[in-house]
């Protein structure tokens, strides 16, 4: 990609119903930061440029950033986890987890608390792709090693156990272990979630029902919680 075709895509996005602010792209083509901002956009299936995003996107995996600078970090990291994600859906295993292999390892360096990314979540990402790759007795040993170092600190709202128990509970539900061990898990990730009371009576109905399908109980238990981005957590 050039600067002409960035200068051409730009303006794509923002003629757009998303209308992002030109702001996002001052820096232009050179601009690191401008690349991210356009590659997230175009990642949205909607402009059919997801190649462009991917190629935006890859032009900042060597990217140095300052570790002393909360927000390059996490651009860079969510970068990595959203590229991630776009080779993933292409089958692309491999690239997929040596790049969110590289967001954790950017994210972890820095002890911030990112305005949009989760840890745990960077982790649970790391676990799908492996478990799509046949790995899964890797990715389950690597979840309950995050759940044992983590477990026992005295913080309330940790999206590396949400994340951990969560997968667990996946796992459980895919291979048919009977509703009540997908239950538990699940009451664990919760526990460690940030709960809006408007949820609660939600929640509790969704753990109420009766049915035998594991995949069934984890589906409504999803539909019932609250979208974890737009909640508090502290690590």
């Amino acid at each position: 990609m050039n600067s002409e075709q960035f200068h051409q895509l730009t303006h794509l996005v923002m003629d757009s119903p998303a209308k992002p602010p030109e702001a996002l792209f001052a820096g232009g083509f050179d601009d690191w930061h401008a690349r991210a901002h356009l590659a997230h956009l175009l990642s949205d299936p909607q402009f059919e440029h997801l190649a462009e995003a991917k190629e935006l996107f890859r032009s900042i995996v060597d990217q140095e950033v300052n570790p002393d600078f909360a927000l390059d970090v996490e651009t860079k990291a969510y970068a990595l986890q959203r590229l991630s994600a776009l080779e993933k859906n292409d089958n692309e295993y491999e690239n997929a987890l040596y790049h969110i292999s590289l967001s954790i390892e950017t994210a972890e360096e820095s002890d911030f608390l990112y305005h949009y990314l989760l840890r745990g979540e960077l982790w649970a990402d790391r676990w799908s792709i492996l478990h799509a790759m046949g790995k899964t007795q890797d990715a389950e040993s690597e979840c309950d090693e995050r759940i044992d170092i983590y477990k026992n600190l005295p913080i309330e709202h940790n999206s590396y156990l949400y994340y951990g128990y969560r997968f667990k509970a996946q796992l459980a539900a895919e291979r048919g272990d009977i509703t009540f061990i997908v239950k538990d898990y699940m009451r664990m990730a919760l526990s460690f979630m940030d709960i809006p009371e408007s949820y609660r009576d939600d929640l509790e109905s969704a753990f109420s029902i009766d049915h035998e399908g594991s995949t069934f109980i984890l589906r409504a238990i999803d539909l019932a919680t609250p979208n974890p981005d737009n909640l508090h957590w502290d690590i």
